[in-house]
C-alpha cells in the first residue's frame, strides 16, 4: 500500500480528474507523482495513469511544461491549434 501524500493538488477536469502529489522515497527525497484518473459513472476499478518526476529532474520538467504550455496559448485560436511550419 502506497503512503499518503505529503502535499496534494487535484485538478478537476470535465471527464477526469488530475492528481500532483508530493510524496517522499525511502531515502527521503521528494518526487512528484501526477496521476490521470476518469470519473466514470459506473463503479469497479477506475483506469489510473501515473508519472513519476523524481527531484534532480523536477526543473527541467517544470520548464519544458512552462514552454510547451505558452507555445499551446500563444498559438491557439478559436479553441483550436493553429499548426505552424
Amino acid at each position: 500500500m502506497e503512503k499518503e501524500p505529503i502535499f496534494t493538488q487535484s485538478i478537476s477536469a470535465g471527464t477526469r480528474v488530475y492528481y500532483m502529489d508530493v510524496h517522499s522515497d525511502k531515502k527521503g527525497q521528494p518526487y512528484i507523482s501526477i496521476s490521470e484518473v476518469p470519473t466514470r459513472r459506473n463503479p469497479g476499478k477506475k483506469d489510473r495513469r501515473r508519472i513519476f518526476v523524481h527531484l534532480e529532474d523536477i526543473p527541467k520538467f517544470g520548464e519544458a511544461f512552462a514552454e510547451v504550455a505558452k507555445y499551446i496559448t500563444d498559438n491557439t485560436k478559436d479553441g483550436t491549434l493553429a499548426l505552424c511550419n
